[in-house]
């Protein structure tokens, strides 16, 4: 279904919002440990294969420092016995990561700012006619379409997997 995006995008990258990119790092430490973080708990083992299977496809998967920091307070959720095995594993993926920025100062100038606030209005400025976008909040995706972006949004992604599971 999404073959088009993927293929178009391949080279590019994908840039992957927050509860995503948290969702990934905190499968790639152990699927088990989703349900240790609350910013993760809607998440479970299956849904982490099949981010892991879907962002494979690219050959970069974009970040802003915005969306970084985001999942970096997040990860604060998580219990304290995982802190520095997530920021080990966190520290590599960044490191693999390719990270756009714009300036706090130049984000907030636009009015979705005041709705989106800072890491989704910098994903909807550096996104369109540059990168697909995954994310999972609906809001969001509504924003980038207006804009020209390409989406996914990974709760579609979950519901065909669901039918495909039960026919």
């Amino acid at each position: 279904m999404w073959e088009k995006l993927i293929n178009k995008y391949r080279h590019k990258g994908v840039l992957v919002d927050s509860n995503l990119l948290i969702g990934y790092m905190i499968g790639t430490l152990n699927p088990i440990h989703l349900d240790n973080c609350r910013a993760t708990k809607a998440f479970t083992p299956d849904d982490f294969i099949l981010l892991k299977n879907f962002l494979g496809q690219f050959r970069k998967i974009i970040t802003t420092p915005h969306v970084l920091t985001e999942v970096s307070n997040l990860s604060g959720k998580l219990p304290e016995t995982l802190h520095a095995e997530f920021r080990a594993v966190f520290r590599v993926l960044i490191h693999a990561l390719s990270e756009k920025c714009d300036s706090a100062e130049n984000i907030s100038k636009r009015d979705e700012f005041l709705r989106f606030g800072l890491a989704d209005t910098a994903i909807s400025m550096i996104a369109p006619g540059s990168y697909l976008v995954l994310t999972d909040e609906v809001s969001l995706a509504g924003l980038l379409q207006k804009r020209g972006a390409d989406v996914v949004n990974f709760n579609h992604m979950r519901m065909i997997r669901m039918q495909e599971m039960k026919g």
